[in-house]
């Protein structure tokens, strides 16, 4: 046999938008690259099989994908997951491909309210082969962030995590903080590797233009200092300390701008929006992709992330391999890369003041020397180096 066959099921995948979808469509790209592996996507279909990507014309033979029937997530219905019948026919797509790995990503989403069951256990069981799953959403940190849910985290969430997560021989996770909270909260089959990473090829100081601003801002702002704000628009995510941070700054008679590009619920987004209603300089531009997202990295004075709970802080790195200042909250994830004063500026999380003052600070600042440390930073949380990370991990499951 020339090549192992390793078959994931996705619930975050293209044409869905967010950190997670991107990344693994080019880690599957890349894995099938290798030679090795024969790559098998089972991914929602998004009621659209069109939607899916396409594959390159060199990885036809190497890369599969192939879309299940799927249907919007009761709790975030931008999101598609498999429906109960889905789960047969992954089962049937398995037993034709015969897969050496199975990895089954996001099972909250794969498990409630959508198949209840654990597509590829069978399988996995009955050939005797890993059965991996990956720790990619921090759900039970995020519930913090909703009234209800904190109240019921310990009491509900966390039971249900173990519960989850013992199902699979392995969880990868993709950092050490995330990894050791696991573990205090009794996940004790968890395993760290560090397998998130994102092409930086496209993003550049290069890319830095102030014509690529002009569509949001008017003629009055050319001078303003502009913030952005890159990502999934939710209650986690605590866009509202930022607006609130904004709100801050605009009051100390300074000339300053906020972009913020992405989307979400319409709870959570039109909630922000009227937040930000009274506050003048705050568009709410939606999602952006591509050169133009890549663009609008280099061309804005300063990114801020106000999120406490990422597993990895994909926009973060964007923006330090885009050669523009970063001030975010030190928790989580990015904790683990991000240095205060040396690649980044860092302030305490639920801290609006110190989130306006260390803005401030950083805009008023010669950043070059950070800037320069954040480029170098970015090219060890690539894309590709996240891949070899996880085909080591693959190498010594299959050996």
């Amino acid at each position: 046999m020339d090549f192992y066959t390793l078959a994931f099921i996705f619930t975050t995948f293209p044409p869905e938008v967010s950190g997670s979808s991107q990344y693994n469509w080019e880690r599957v790209q890349w894995l099938a690259q290798q030679g090795i592996y024969r790559v098998v996507v089972l991914t929602p279909d998004f009621q659209n099989p069109s939607a899916l990507p396409s594959v390159p014309s060199d990885l036809c033979e190497r890369l599969i994908i192939e879309g299940y029937p799927s249907k919007p997530w009761l709790p975030y219905e931008l999101n598609y997951v498999p429906t109960i019948a889905a789960e047969r026919q992954i089962s049937e797509r398995l037993a034709y491909y015969k897969p050496d790995i199975i990895t089954l990503v996001d099972i909250e989403r794969a498990f409630l309210f959508s198949t209840w069951q654990f597509p590829g256990k069978r399988y996995a069981k009955e050939n005797q082969i890993p059965y991996v799953t990956e720790y990619q959403t921090d759900y039970y940190n995020f519930a913090g962030s909703y009234p209800a849910w904190g109240f019921l985290r310990d009491i509900f969430i966390r039971p249900l995590t173990n519960y989850l997560y013992r199902q699979f021989d392995t969880t990868l996770v993709p950092s050490k903080l995330v990894n050791s909270n696991l573990k205090k909260i009794g996940i004790k089959n968890s395993h760290f590797v560090p397998f998130f990473g994102i092409d930086i090829s496209l993003y550049s100081p290069q890319r830095r233009n102030r014509k690529y601003l002009e569509m949001w801002l008017s003629d009055e702002e050319k001078d303003n200092k502009v913030l952005l704000f890159l990502g999934r628009l939710s209650l986690e995510k605590r866009v509202d300390l930022l607006i609130e941070a904004f709100a801050s700054l605009k009051s100390r008679q300074g000339k300053y701008s906020l972009i913020i590009a992405g989307d979400g619920p319409a709870a959570a987004v039109n909630k922000l929006k009227s937040l930000a209603d009274s506050i003048c300089n705050i568009y709410f531009i939606g999602f952006i992709h591509g050169e133009e997202k890549a663009n609008l990295l280099a061309s804005c004075d300063i990114f801020c992330n106000p999120s406490p709970h990422e597993t990895f802080g994909r926009t973060v790195v964007e923006a330090m391999a885009s050669g523009i200042p970063v001030v975010t909250v030190n928790s989580g994830a990015v904790s683990e890369y991000t240095i205060d004063n040396v690649n980044s500026y860092l302030v305490s999380h639920d801290d609006v003041e110190g989130f306006a003052n260390t803005i401030e600070k950083a805009l008023c600042a010669d950043n070059t020397e950070i800037i320069n440390r954040a480029l170098e930073d970015a090219n060890q949380l690539s894309s590709k180096q996240g891949c070899e990370n996880l085909n080591q991990y693959y190498q010594h499951l299959l050996n």
